[in-house]
């Protein structure tokens, strides 16, 4: 690869900044031929009654399945309604091929001959389209604001090269989902085996008793450590305050503020019926609205954090919570300790299952950090080879 500097020789001005002498820049009127005219929407209701084999697109990817398409070709499908276009939380361009049904929220794409279709998909892509949002209360881009947005045009061959090179970290990535999924997987059929005692490990033997939480738990009300920092209790962690997105509502005054301390759960009271609880690896201060459980003596609280989110016990936080609605329900400790359930009573089983548990998540953290990395390096390339920064040769 060759980097081309700005201002250098063989470097031209335009409207999209510094771009390589031999690039163009034109409308993307210009460079797909739009084919918003032949899609058409399905209600669900009568998707349901023809149901098949071949993807029903929207603006956001694949909603359903029908028996029967109105596309079939390599197309670009680039969203045309909702928060996704300000969000970004998923692609907003993306490339189909073969027969396809799209409805009215995504318009419809067929590069022209002097366009490569993966080249111009990572553009479309790369383009912040917060400018041509027409609409306020509901993000959209109407076709004619679309028509009128400037796209980059390299060679053709560049355009392939480029589009190759963006395609293997593509694979790389969309491999590396895979591996995620299947490794989350996994780890969900573990906890559905090792946390009901559906399967034992070597070594361990004899019934499971019923026993109740307040056998394993005991409550902590401690308050006055104001001097302690402030945590926050997530669904995956507990955290300090001030490195989440959430805004602080705390009140000033953080005496009756409860202490947790490492090794603790804590749960929401009022959404302990949804799984909100956490082991705590940290020390601080939580607000008065959290339960404290301490593990008593005989309870590895590692192997409890992870049997609270089985489904089977977040249906029994549900039974034992106590309001009016939903809004107000709550799991007070009084509600919990009586909670009963089959579960090891000897330490060492629920240790040796949770190292099992902590070393499977270990696994889909080293992934989910590698696929993070992929991403970058995606991004990172997009910006320099959409620009024409960084030149390949054809």
């Amino acid at each position: 690869m060759e980097v081309i500097e700005e201002h250098k020789v063989g470097y031209k001005k335009t409207k999209l900044g510094w771009i390589p002498e031999d690039w163009k820049v034109v409308n993307l009127s210009n460079a797909v031929d739009f084919l918003d005219g032949k899609r058409k929407p399905i209600k669900e209701s009568d998707r349901s009654k023809m149901q098949g084999h071949y993807p029903y697109y929207g603006a956001s990817g694949i909603i359903d399945y029908v028996n029967n398409y109105i596309f079939d070709d390599d197309l670009i499908l680039l969203g045309e309604d909702g928060a996704n276009i300000l969000t970004r939380s998923t692609r907003l361009a993306f490339k189909v091929s073969g027969k396809v049904w799209v409805n009215n929220h995504a318009h419809v794409l067929k590069p022209k001959k002097t366009f490569d279709i993966d080249f111009l998909n990572d553009f479309l892509e790369s383009i912040n389209y917060r400018k041509y949002n027409t609409s306020i209360a509901q993000p959209k881009l109407n076709k004619a604001e679309c028509m009128k947005i400037p796209i980059l045009s390299p060679p053709i061959e560049e355009q392939i090269k480029i589009g190759e090179i963006l395609s293997d970290w593509d694979e790389a990535i969309e491999k590396t989902q895979t591996l995620i999924e299947k490794l989350q997987l996994r780890k969900k059929g573990l906890m559905q085996q090792l946390l009901t005692g559906k399967t034992r490990l070597k070594g361990f033997s004899g019934n499971w008793k019923e026993d109740k939480l307040g056998n394993y738990f005991t409550e902590r009300k401690e308050t006055g450590h104001d001097n302690l920092q402030l945590l926050s209790v997530g669904r995956n962690g507990v955290y300090p305050q001030d490195t989440t997105q959430k805004k602080d509502t705390s009140n000033a005054n953080k005496s009756k503020y409860k202490r947790i301390c490492i090794g603790d759960i804590g749960y929401n009271t009022m959404r302990m019926w949804q799984g909100r609880s956490a082991l705590s690896e940290i020390e601080g201060i939580v607000s008065p609205a959290y339960t404290i459980l301490k593990a008593k003596e005989n309870t590895n609280p590692v192997f409890f954090s992870y049997l609270f989110k089985l489904e089977e016990m977040i249906h029994k936080f549900y039974r034992n919570s106590q309001g009016m609605v939903s809004d107000t329900w709550m799991c007070k400790f009084k509600d919990l300790k009586i909670i009963k359930f089959q579960a090891p009573s000897c330490r060492e089983e629920q240790t040796a299952i949770a190292e099992i548990l902590v070393t499977a998540d270990k696994e889909i953290e080293q992934q989910q950090s590698y696929l993070e990395q992929l991403q970058a390096q995606k991004k990172g390339l997009m910006q320099q080879l959409l620009t024409g920064k960084i030149r390949v040769k054809a």
